[in-house]
């Protein structure tokens, strides 16, 4: 039994509140049949500020580069050291325009739950709330995300495995693993996958996503959605959800970068490994 909690701290949008709360309920039980991943016990929704998004945002980034710093041996450390540096000028520069455009991210918790931020602004300026399918592929994407933490356990039995796991191999597999089965989810209730890309945009959005400082950076966070999608469908159709769920507790088992582009390789090599 999965309890579900929607908390709206703007304290101004219990609206939304009440639309994401009769989402949830729908579309918690489809997770497991679908992904053949257990939901944490208790699912949180939080409806916040943008201001509230980018710290969390950043808090976030900080606790990966901990983490990663941690795990490297002592020379490969200044490496980590500049790329920590890059990407916080990158974010410093470009999320204040980003999160008005950013549908959804989950977010750890305290004792390794999982938390779903959402931002009225992100939701009205992507057009996600138009239309109660676009709401739900959106909310329905990031509930796979807790199933993912759940088995994963944030990414840990990544990192105590016998070898790193490569950071774009992870973000290509969570996401398009979420994107995948969004996509049946949607099905099962509306008859046909529901793409939330498609929504209206507002002109403000359109106006940030053309912004040069965020353009290509923007059009790059959307490679792993396709890609990953394409990955694991190879897998659920060569290998079955099941054997391919292994990888959530083996990092030896992320696919590599050729198979990222040939997502049969992956396929392949599961079936020999699983």
């Amino acid at each position: 039994m999965t309890d579900i909690e929607v908390l709206d701290e703007t304290g101004t949008n219990a609206t939304l509140q009440r639309r994401i709360g009769t989402i949830l309920a729908e579309v918690v039980p489809l997770v497991q049949p679908t992904t053949e991943l257990e939901l944490p016990q208790l699912v949180i929704y939080r409806i916040v500020s943008p201001q509230t998004w980018q710290s969390e945002q950043q808090s976030q980034m900080d606790q990966a580069f901990t983490a990663l710093r941690a795990r490297q041996p002592w020379w490969k450390k200044p490496a980590v050291v500049r790329r920590e540096a890059a990407a916080r000028s990158a974010f410093r520069r470009t999320a204040p325009l980003l999160r008005d455009l950013v549908m959804g991210a989950t977010v750890s918790g305290p004792d390794l739950l999982s938390q779903t931020i959402l931002t009225p602004e992100g939701l009205l300026h992507t057009g996600v709330t138009t239309d109660e399918k676009y709401l739900t592929q959106v909310v329905a994407h990031e509930l796979v995300h807790h199933a993912q933490n759940r088995a994963s356990r944030h990414g840990a039995r990544w990192a105590a495995s016998r070898s790193a796991p490569p950071g774009p191999a992870i973000s290509v597999l969570e996401e398009g693993h979420a994107r995948w089965a969004d996509r049946q989810m949607t099905r099962k209730l509306f008859g046909a996958p529901v793409d939330a890309d498609t929504a209206p945009r507002s002109d403000h959005y359109r106006r940030v996503a053309g912004d040069p400082r965020v353009a290509d950076m923007y059009a790059a966070r959307q490679i792993p959605y396709t890609v990953g999608c394409k990955l694991v469908e190879a897998a659920a159709q060569g290998v079955g959800i099941q054997r391919m769920n292994q990888v959530w507790r083996d990092g030896l088992l992320l696919p590599s970068q050729s198979e990222m582009s040939d997502p049969e390789l992956w396929a392949t090599r599961l079936k020999t490994m699983t």
